[in-house]
């Protein structure tokens, strides 16, 4: 318990060191506090008895900063990071530019538990007018080659994933009640959509291999795939003309949507213990809805701007793939280096404004050191009462400080700079 004083009453103020408001208790001022290291707030888990945290924490760069992307159940002492999927394999700039990934490690790192939220491709081809062709097939990588069923996709994965040396398939399962009747929703969705094929498939696989690391491990690999097409024209009119633009722009639009990946991955003789932890993770993820919201927002940019950009291909009759490709790639990149820069412009603001605010109740002023690598992070604190704060660039643990006077300690001492909270 840390012992404050109230600014505005001058009562004692009592602060556990964690939490990020503390209250008088005489006159109700309150103070927000920035802890020097915040823990995870914990629950008692009903499954277990044991401690659990509820919800991913806020990562902090790589494309999720300041955002909590999923919620979920994550066991006590695992550790657990959530980012943006690799655009090597994920993110397709038209349909789906945002793609949630979470790992998930138990605290011995004998299991590892991997999440990847829904990942639509689109394949659209224009089925008329060759010559006119190039002005589709917009923002789609089809990373994998053609298709996959959802067992083949689960092989890929491992191959992908896990780099086994060597292995075999133990077990495959199939859709069960539950499964199907999920599955029977999402084929009324996409009907609904106007969708004319609509196949759905979903696959649990059980696999033995050994790990790069040498060792013997069990994974099973899950996933639902759908694949879908529609037809449909996107220009038509009365008359021969109407007719003719209806001919050139009748296209066949192609969807293959991977709703969901789900590795669980452990030293053989600990993955009994680990799966049912794992299945309780995947039975609780939930996408943030202000993902959502971001990812059609970037949708809806994205297609405007292709809609542009095909109007004035067609207008030049000329323009390659390479340029096409460009455009979208470049919106795509400052669309995301915008919301990242956001971020982190009011992450650091907070940052500044609870340390100081905090350095003011605890009557210190903090110092960027003379010495890299001194503390973590590289600063001190001095009483408010001194003006001036030396230290020893020989010696980092040796300070000198002054009050109402300007020292001149000598060369092996340096004069710190007051941080203004900015650490």
């Amino acid at each position: 318990m840390i012992n404050l004083k109230c600014q505005q009453c001058g009562a004692a103020l009592h602060w556990d060191g964690r939490g990020n408001v503390v209250q008088c208790a005489y006159c109700g001022a309150e103070y927000l506090m920035h802890p020097r290291r915040e823990k995870l707030q914990k629950r008692t888990d009903p499954y277990t008895g044991t401690g659990a945290v509820q919800g991913i924490p806020i990562i902090q760069g790589n494309d999720c900063s300041g955002l909590c992307p999923i919620k979920s159940y994550a066991p006590q002492g695992w550790s657990v990071c959530a980012r943006q999927a690799p655009d090597d394999y994920y993110g397709d700039h038209v349909g789906n530019p945002f793609v949630v990934e979470a790992e998930y490690r138990s605290p011995d790192r004998s299991a590892v538990v991997l999440y990847r939220g829904p990942n639509l491709y689109t394949d659209r081809k224009l089925s008329r007018v060759p010559l006119l062709k190039q002005i589709d097939v917009l923002g789609s990588y089809l990373r994998v080659g053609s298709p996959f069923g959802a067992e083949q996709y689960c092989d890929y994965l491992v191959q992908r994933d896990l780099q086994p040396a060597s292995g075999q398939k133990l077990k495959v399962e199939e859709a069960d009640t539950a499964e199907q009747k999920r599955q029977e929703t999402i084929y009324e969705m996409y009907a609904s959509q106007g969708f004319s094929q609509i196949t759905i498939e979903w696959k649990r696989i059980f696999y033995s291999f050994i790990g790069q690391d040498g060792k013997q491990k069990i994974a099973a690999v899950e996933t639902r795939l759908n694949d879908l097409h529609k037809g449909m024209q996107s220009m038509s009119g009365g008359g021969f003309f109407g007719q003719l633009m209806g001919q050139m722009f009748n296209t066949d639009e192609h969807y293959w949507e991977t709703q969901y990946e789900f590795i669980i991955v452990a030293d053989k003789d600990k993955f009994d213990s680990i799966y049912p932890i794992a299945r309780k993770i995947n039975e609780s993820i939930r996408e943030a809805p202000d993902l959502d919201r971001i990812r059609q927002s970037l949708i809806q940019y994205i297609q405007n701007l292709k809609n542009q950009t095909a109007m004035a291909i067609h207008q030049q009759e000329m323009a390659s793939w390479d340029r096409r490709s460009r455009i979208l790639q470049d919106a795509h990149n400052h669309t995301m280096n915008t919301m990242r820069e956001m971020n982190a412009n009011t992450a650091a603001t907070h940052q500044r404004v609870a340390n100081m605010r905090s350095e003011m109740l605890r009557e210190v002023n903090t110092y960027n050191t003379a010495s890299p690598g001194y503390g973590n992070p590289d600063v001190v604190e001095a009483d408010i009462r001194w003006d001036h704060v030396y230290q020893n660039t020989q010696n980092p643990d040796v300070f000198v400080a002054a009050e109402n006077i300007w020292l001149d300690p000598g060369v092996d001492f340096e004069e710190l700079k007051r941080t203004n909270g900015n650490y």
